[in-house]
């Protein structure tokens, strides 16, 4: 019996399938990559409806895998492109969509940096957008993604300051992200991920995950996450907002400094160094109501926004005094 007699890329993509397809292909799974296959089919069919698809919609698939979610998306989506990193799950996934023509496979990495999407895939997506916009509708994104814990942070907030109509992101996320994700001020876990994230989106847990949902299953729960975004919320009352992710890095990045001393240090690498400095921004933070001793997971984004507009226009005030 031939194995395409046994093994069939249209059914389900259950366990014991994936198992006898990767043996068969021989395919080890990379645990570096965060490889971990969804295969409940409850849980696919939940993160469509949730998704809220229609033919306006374009849809950003992170980590497609073997393409048994990238298939359910197809069927109710305007168009999919649906990214994968691994070159022979690839070419499971150019198998098991061979008959969808609204689907665009890209054999990359989404990330081409820490702090950047990779510009082929953003390309590609603007141009379909554009080339679809001049006959219909204006069309929006909606990513849907499985991440692995190790890209998690940098893909979201990449995803959340990049170009692209970015309408709803729908995650798989490992306890650990969400919870950094939904953290408030005044705790451990809140920092530079709650804060941008809170910038750009409300974020609701939508469903926890046992292990068991997943092939291999990781060690720790996860939860379905989704996150409206509305870029205009906060984003248009930050006045330099380059000048805003440089004061969110000082003070997240050295979390055991005062503000006074993780804004000394900020000010100290755009080359001010006045012996008034730390009098100058004592005086900031005493006007935007802040405690010179506090920290910054104690403040709010409200607040945050407030003080990074008074210390950029102080930094831009000292480099052109002119």
């Amino acid at each position: 019996m031939l194995f395409e007699d046994i093994i069939s890329l249209d059914g389900p993509h259950t366990k014991s399938m994936l198992k006898v397809l990767f043996e068969e292909r021989g395919i080890r799974i990379k645990k570096q990559w965060g490889q971990n296959f969804l295969i409940d089919q409850n849980l696919l069919q939940f993160i469509v409806k949730t998704a809220e698809l229609s033919r306006n919609d374009v849809v950003l698939e992170i980590g497609a895998g073997t393409g048994s979610l990238t298939r359910l998306l197809a069927q109710n989506a305007e168009h999919v492109f649906a990214i994968e990193v691994d070159r022979k799950l690839f070419e499971i996934l150019e198998e098991t969509l061979k008959d969808f023509n609204n689907v665009t496979l890209i054999n990359k990495d989404i990330l081409k940096s820490k702090h950047h999407i990779q510009p082929e895939i953003v390309e590609a997506i603007s141009d379909h957008i554009s080339t679809a916009n001049s006959s219909t509708e204006d069309l929006c994104v909606k990513v849907i993604a499985n991440l692995p814990y190790y890209i998690s942070t940098p893909v979201i907030i990449d995803l959340l300051q990049e170009v692209l109509p970015i309408k709803t992101m729908i995650l798989m996320l490992q306890r650990d992200t969400t919870e950094r994700i939904m953290a408030h001020p005044g705790t451990k876990d809140y920092g530079v991920l709650s804060i941008m994230t809170r910038l750009f989106a409300e974020v609701k847990v939508l469903k926890k995950l046992s292990p068991q949902v997943f092939w291999p299953a990781p060690l720790v729960d996860s939860a379905v996450v989704k996150m409206t975004v509305n870029r205009h919320t906060y984003v248009d009352t930050i006045r330099d907002y380059r000048g805003f992710q440089d004061v969110v890095r000082s003070i997240y990045s050295s979390r055991r400094k005062t503000l006074s001393n993780s804004l000394l240090s900020l000010c100290s690498s755009h080359g001010i160094k006045k012996n008034e400095t730390r009098q100058d921004l004592m005086t900031i933070l005493e006007r935007v109501g802040i405690r010179p001793e506090s920290r910054g997971e104690e403040l709010e984004i409200e607040k945050l926004i407030e003080l990074s507009n008074e210390v950029s226009d102080y930094v831009s005030l000292q480099k052109n005094p002119e």
